[in-house]
């Protein structure tokens, strides 16, 4: 995308501003001991990031800040490998030594430690192993233009949707489509129907929609278990002392919405995912970064360990703290089953 010295101009702004908080001026890039040019080229650069959306400034001769696309495009070219230091694996190994081998405590222990870490908020959740699957479908026509979706689940859990035929299809056509699914999708979560690519008419794909909406329903329902901590190290990061994140978050945290939504963005992969800012779909949380893994086992118990803080964080640390937590608890999870 950019030539050497512009994307080492942009990673350079946004770990300084990451350090500081601070707007960082092309003066100060200059002068940092792996950048080989003048403030002039520097401010040239900066320019060309700004005028693509990478970094913000509010006159020309201002510093730079980070834009939600320009955190985007530096956590994008950091190191997948990248390994926790000696010292963090001894304290996780002496943290969970210290504890019995029961999950909650673990659940306790990694939430502490992370939230320690990351000098932000940490999140852990129970994991979980009764994700709702499809036993069978089946559409019933109940006018010319109404049909009655049926959706049994397993455990024998039934639901029922109407949705509008937009052609008159008559029974047989609509047994046709219940085959086709049944075939296709019965036995599957609604992870695992989303991932599934079929050729479907438009009217298939309502049918589709509405299964993928009754099974999300499905796992929205009941509490999520789940250990938090560091609320107030987040309160209190610069971004939030005046604003009101502290009413925010507890609506988020309220009913588990913060949990869901996160859930709900989770995938069976064993990558860090990153929502920055604007990013996330959940308007309360576009002030924040959100950085999560699943860990568990894929066919059994899987839950999610995660970091929210602002968008100013430290992403190298954060994003390799919560890939090697995931994975102990992944280890821990696994020694029970």
């Amino acid at each position: 995308m950019f030539g050497i010295k512009t994307r080492e101009v942009l990673n350079t702004l946004v770990t300084d501003y990451i350090q500081t908080g601070l707007p960082v001026g092309s003066d100060r890039i200059a002068r940092k001991p792996h950048i080989h040019a003048s403030p002039a080229t520097i401010r040239n650069k900066m320019a060309e990031l700004e005028d693509e959306g990478f970094i913000i400034r509010p006159h020309r001769s201002a510093g730079g800040v980070p834009s939600a696309r320009g955190y985007r495009y530096f956590v994008e070219t950091l190191d997948d490998a990248a390994e926790p230091s000696l010292g963090l694996k001894r304290r996780v190994k002496s943290s969970f030594g210290e504890v019995q081998p029961d999950v909650e405590e673990w659940m306790d222990v990694a939430s502490s430690v992370l939230s320690d870490l990351s000098e932000n908020m940490a999140i852990v959740t129970y994991p979980k192993t009764t994700l709702p699957r499809i036993k069978h479908v089946q559409i019933v026509r109940i006018h010319e233009f109404l049909a009655l979706l049926i959706v049994v689940l397993e455990q024998t859990r039934l639901r029922k949707h109407v949705i509008t035929l937009g052609d008159p299809y008559n029974q047989q056509d609509l047994e046709a489509i219940t085959n086709k699914f049944n075939f296709s999708y019965r036995g599957l979560t609604r992870r695992e129907m989303l991932e599934k690519t079929d050729e479907l008419t438009p009217f298939e794909e309502l049918v589709k929609k509405d299964t993928l909406d009754i099974l999300e329903e499905e796992e929205d329902q009941g509490n999520i278990m789940h250990s938090i901590d560091g609320l107030g190290r987040l309160l209190s990061q610069p971004e939030f002392e005046r604003s009101k994140c502290a009413q925010e978050m507890s609506e988020l945290l309220q009913n588990n919405l913060l949990l869901r939504y996160i859930v709900s963005k989770i995938s069976e992969s064993d990558k860090v995912l990153v929502q920055i800012g604007e990013e996330n779909t959940e308007e309360m949380l576009k002030p924040f970064t959100v950085i999560f893994s699943q860990y568990g086992i894929s066919s059994g118990a899987t839950g999610v360990v995660g970091v929210l803080g602002p968008t100013r964080m430290n992403y190298v640390s954060t994003i390799c703290n919560v890939r090697y937590l995931s994975s102990y608890m992944t280890d821990l999870v696994s020694s029970v089953q």
